[in-house]
C-alpha cells in the first residue's frame, strides 16, 4: 500500500506470498525497514515510523535541504525568472554543503558565516549570489514563523574581497581585438559572432531568436533565461546596425531559429559555441573571455565611440535594455582604460605647430563613417593580421601602429576638428 511522501509503504513481498515488508526513504535513500512480516505488523511498523519521524521533526524541525525543495517550488510558481540559476546555487552551495543537514529552526548567524567562510574560493560575485538565494529563503522562513528572525539579514561578503574582485568587464575585447577575432573565425561561422557583437543580446536572447521575430530593421526580444520574459517582463525592441544586417542576410533559413543547433533545434542554453575558444586562440586572445563578454564588448565599443559615433549613457541604456542608466554606468568605468590609448595614438597634428602637410592627408583620409565601417572591410579578409586599405594609406610607413591604434587616433581627429569648427 503505497503511502504520501514522508510516510512508509508496505508491499506484499513477492507478490501472492502473503508476507509483507516496510519501506520508507531515509537520509534520501529508499530503505526496507522491515520485512517477512504480516500485513497487520508491517502496517504497525509503518505507522510506529511515521510517528517518530514526525515527533523528530517536530523537536528538530524541517532541515534546510528540505525546506529548500518548497521554497524553490514557490518561486517557480511566483514567475520568478532566475529560477533555474537559484536551483543551481542551492543544489552546489546549500544541499552539498553541511549546513544542508541542519534544521532551519537552529540557525544561527554564525552558521551563515562559517558556511560563507567554507565557500571563500569562489569568485566575489559568486559568493555574493549564493548569499543573496540563502538570504530570501531564511526571510521566506521568517515569515512562515520557521525562524524568529533572519541570521543572514546583515551578513555582507567581506569589502577585501570585493577590493580584489574585479569588475566583471576583463573580457571587454579592444577594437584591435574584436578584428582579430572576427577575421579568425571561418567565414561560414562568422555571422553568429558578429550578431552577437553588434546588438548586444543575451545568450538566451540570442538563442531564443526566431524568423518571425526578425524585421527589416531590428529584432523583437521575446525570450530569454528558461525561455522566460526578459528583463523588464515585456518583449523588446533592438534596432541592428549595418553588420548585424549583414550577419541576418548571410543566413540561410533552415530551421524556426535564426541561430540553431547542428541539427536545426535550439542551441543549448548556456552553451556558447563549441569553437568558441578555439576561436580565441586563433585571434591571440590568450586571457578568459566568456561569450557574454561580447554583449560587455558592445556597450563598451558604443560608449567608447569605437565604431564612429560616441553613444550616451542614455542610448546605450535603451539599445542594451538596461533597467535604469546606473547599470550602464558600469561600462564607463572601463572607459578609463581607453583614454590613454586615444592620447597615444593621437599624433598632434592638428594641434599649434603640427604638420600642416601631414594634418591635410589625415583630413582627406577621416571617414565620418568612423570605425564600424572599417571593420566591416577588415572582417571579411582572411588572416587575423589583414586590415583596410584606407588604413594602410593612412598609416604610411609606420607598420608598428595596429588598426585599433589609427581607429582611435581618426576617432579623436573627428572629435578635434568639430570642436574647432564650432
Amino acid at each position: 500500500m503505497r503511502r504520501k511522501p514522508g510516510q512508509a509503504s508496505v508491499e506484499e513481498h513477492p507478490r501472492g506470498s502473503g508476507r509483507w515488508r516496510v519501506r520508507a526513504r531515509v537520509n534520501g535513500a529508499l530503505r526496507t525497514l522491515a520485512s517477512g512480516l504480516t500485513r497487520a505488523d508491517a502496517e504497525e511498523v509503518a505507522a510506529a515510523h511515521t510517528e517518530t519521524r514526525n515527533a523528530r521533526e517536530l523537536v528538530e524541525g524541517v532541515t534546510l535541504s528540505a525546506f529548500g525543495v518548497g521554497f524553490l517550488a514557490r518561486r517557480e510558481r511566483a514567475g520568478v525568472r532566475s529560477v533555474q540559476k537559484d536551483r543551481a546555487r542551492w543544489s552546489r552551495y546549500i544541499d552539498r554543503d553541511p549546513i544542508g543537514v541542519l534544521p532551519v529552526a537552529t540557525l544561527r548567524r554564525r552558521d551563515i558565516l562559517e558556511w560563507l567562510d567554507r565557500w571563500s574560493g569562489l569568485a566575489h560575485q559568486t559568493r555574493k549570489n549564493a548569499l543573496n538565494l540563502f538570504r530570501v529563503a531564511l526571510q521566506e522562513a521568517v515569515d512562515r514563523e520557521l525562524l524568529e528572525q533572519n541570521p543572514a539579514r546583515d551578513v555582507r561578503v567581506h569589502k577585501a574581497a570585493a577590493a580584489r574582485a574585479t569588475d566583471g568587464l576583463e573580457g571587454v575585447l579592444l577594437p584591435q581585438e574584436q578584428q582579430a577575432l572576427i577575421a579568425a573565425i571561418p567565414e561560414r561561422q562568422r555571422a553568429v559572432v558578429v550578431f552577437a557583437l553588434c546588438t548586444g543580446l543575451r545568450q538566451a536572447e540570442q538563442w531564443w531568436l526566431k524568423w518571425s521575430d526578425v524585421q527589416e530593421d531590428r529584432v523583437l526580444v521575446r525570450r530569454s533565461v528558461g525561455g522566460l520574459p526578459p528583463k523588464g517582463g515585456r518583449p523588446r525592441e533592438v534596432f541592428l546596425l549595418p553588420p548585424a544586417k549583414a550577419a541576418l542576410a548571410s543566413l540561410r533559413r533552415r530551421s524556426e531559429w535564426v541561430f540553431p543547433a547542428a541539427r536545426g533545434g535550439r542551441r543549448q542554453q548556456g552553451k556558447a559555441p563549441r569553437q568558441w575558444q578555439s576561436w580565441l586562440r586563433a585571434a591571440g586572445i590568450t586571457r578568459r573571455v566568456r561569450w557574454h563578454d561580447l554583449r560587455h564588448t558592445c556597450a563598451t565599443s558604443l560608449l567608447a565611440g569605437w565604431w564612429g559615433r560616441k553613444w550616451s549613457l542614455d542610448e546605450v541604456c535603451r539599445f542594451m535594455g538596461h533597467s535604469s542608466v546606473n547599470v550602464t554606468e558600469r561600462y564607463a568605468r572601463k572607459l578609463s582604460e581607453t583614454q590613454a590609448l586615444a592620447v597615444a595614438a593621437t599624433p598632434g597634428l592638428m594641434f599649434p605647430g603640427g604638420n600642416t602637410e601631414s594634418h591635410n592627408h589625415a583630413k582627406r583620409d577621416a571617414e565620418p563613417s568612423g570605425f564600424l565601417n572599417r571593420w566591416s572591410q577588415i572582417r571579411i579578409l582572411p588572416g587575423a593580421q589583414q586590415v583596410s586599405r584606407r588604413q594602410r594609406e593612412h598609416r604610411g610607413n609606420n607598420e608598428s601602429a595596429s588598426p585599433a591604434t589609427w581607429s582611435l587616433a581618426l576617432a579623436a581627429e573627428r572629435v578635434l576638428r568639430r570642436k574647432g569648427g564650432a
